[in-house]
């Protein structure tokens, strides 16, 4: 097991213990994570820059589901670039892509499990304004990076 992959679980295990417990993820979980993802790039990435092109590539995937509404949180999208530091930008582009990808039939379950599938038909066919459904989003997260990892496909170049 490669150091990459070391620092990755601490991150996804840090995470998703955070959140679940706090609803919250810490930046002393990302930031070093980010800065230790760009510093070995060198090593265990095949190009010395992918650790920073990956952070960049996680980064604008993500912060627009997070300014755009409710499909990921600050912290989610923190986790997102930490993850695309350590692994690189094709791995990165594919974590976030997973997690969009797993994120949808999870936030349905979420929806079903608290009695409020109903939200959908009147927000999107009656046009009402529901109240949000508020969810914690890193172990979907951790499953998108975590598949992004084991997956190589697509192979995007």
């Amino acid at each position: 097991m490669n150091p990459a992959d070391v620092a990755l679980a601490v991150l996804i295990a840090g995470a998703v213990y955070t959140d679940i417990t706090t609803k919250k993820i810490r930046n002393v979980h990302t930031f070093p994570v980010m800065a230790l993802g760009i510093a070995m790039a060198p090593y265990t990435q095949p190009r010395w820059f992918d650790g920073a092109l990956g952070l960049l590539a996680a980064m604008a995937l993500a912060i627009p589901a997070w300014r755009l509404g409710r499909a990921l949180h600050a912290g989610d999208v923190k986790m997102l670039m930490a993850a695309g530091a350590l692994l690189g930008p094709e791995a990165a582009i594919r974590a976030v892509l997973f997690t969009y990808i797993i994120g949808f039939p999870a936030g349905i379950a979420v929806l079903a499990y608290r009695g409020r599938l109903g939200n959908l038909y009147r927000m999107f066919v009656k046009r009402e304004k529901v109240e949000p459904t508020e969810a914690i989003h890193a172990p979907v997260v951790a499953a998108g990076i975590l598949v992004a990892r084991l997956q190589p496909w697509p192979n995007l170049w």
